[in-house]
């Protein structure tokens, strides 16, 4: 296994927990400065995401990540990527297929996304 591997497993990992509701997961890989701008342009804070995972949130159906490249630049990491999601969110289906980047640093011991992109390609 590589170090390489390990961000592809965090990878994986984070689409499964979107997958299969694991609100914990995702606060732990987060940082609590994570922001996001995604697809549509909007930008996201930790406390929005965590916010998904309430009652009445999207439920997803499928989740899927393949990580095309790890840069490691010492304690950052950036990992791109594409993934595709569907799921029904306020009524609707919905299958977003996008290039993705997320910025990993090491805090504390620990490697923690400090920010992502998605841009939809399909």
């Amino acid at each position: 296994m590589t170090a390489d591997d390990d961000f592809l497993q965090f990878e994986r990992k984070l689409a499964e927990a979107y997958l299969h509701g694991d609100r914990a997961f995702v606060d732990g890989l987060l940082a609590d400065d994570w922001t996001s701008t995604d697809y549509r342009g909007r930008s996201w804070t930790k406390p929005d995401v965590l916010a998904l995972f309430e009652p009445g949130g999207p439920t997803f159906s499928a989740m899927k990540i393949d990580v095309d490249h790890v840069r490691r630049l010492g304690d950052v990491v950036v990992v791109t990527g594409r993934s595709v999601s569907s799921g029904r969110v306020q009524d609707r289906d919905l299958t977003i297929i996008q290039r993705y980047t997320d910025v990993y640093v090491k805090r504390d011991g620990r490697w923690r996304i400090v920010t992502s992109h998605g841009t939809q390609i399909q």
